[in-house]
């Protein structure tokens, strides 16, 4: 029985406005800078991606743990510089905290999971009320590592004091659905921001709804059941 329902929150609650290619092609050009070698980069890695495949040869290549800390701590700095400019103009999808307000009267819990940094997501919220709207709002510096990882789900499911199968995360991103298929919960697509709905199906999306309406409608119609 569905019990919680986990929200990426960029294209999916606020409407996209990060500069998502200039923080994909900023982090490729750091670890490019410090030694990685540009073929190992293909273009459709994204910051998680180009993150693994650079620890992989740091680490393999004589960096110690240490130092390869140094360098997530510097390309957190890059993204945080991003998404600090972008949260100042953030705001919420139409309709969107109505739509999550009717699922929280209905008995559902609620929650966020970002890859977002904590300190643009407390400038968010300074403009938006999500913490009105959300029992938890989990950003990558309380996950054990970001999304495409499953870590920051299977986190969040436990905090929430959910099973798996009683929860599903909801999100409009190919890592959403990476993260939400490797913690073995279920995903749900939502075409409000980066991708296609054949993308995301291809991406494990056990349902693909044009807008947060129609994922209220499929709570409602689970709940009549």
């Amino acid at each position: 029985m569905l019990k919680a329902l986990v929200f990426d929150m960029d294209g999916t609650i606020t409407a996209l406005d990060l500069p998502l290619e200039a923080m994909r092609d900023d982090t490729k050009e750091y670890y490019i800078s410090k030694g990685l070698p540009p073929e190992l980069l293909e273009p459709a890695d994204g910051i998680s991606s180009s993150t693994a495949k650079a620890r992989d040869y740091f680490l393999s290549n004589g960096c110690s743990l240490e130092d390869w800390i140094i360098m997530e701590k510097e390309v957190d700095i890059i993204l945080n510089k991003h998404e600090g400019f972008a949260a100042e103009s953030a705001v919420p999808l139409p309709g969107a905290l109505e739509v999550v307000g009717k699922i929280r009267d209905y008995g559902y819990l609620t929650a966020i999971l970002t890859n977002n940094g904590r300190s643009s997501v407390d400038q968010i919220m300074t403009q938006i009320p999500l913490a009105e709207h959300f029992v938890i709002i989990q950003t990558r510096h309380e996950s054990p590592r970001p999304k495409p990882y499953p870590d920051g789900i299977l986190k969040i499911v436990e905090d929430l004091g959910v099973k798996l199968e009683e929860a599903v995360y909801i999100g409009d991103a190919l890592i959403d659905g990476a993260a939400a298929t490797r913690a073995g919960i279920e995903f749900w697509g939502v075409v409000t921001g980066e991708t296609s709905a054949d993308a995301l199906v291809e991406a494990g999306a056990s349902h693909v709804f044009n807008s947060l309406e129609e994922v209220l409608e499929e709570v409602i119609a689970r709940k009549s059941n």
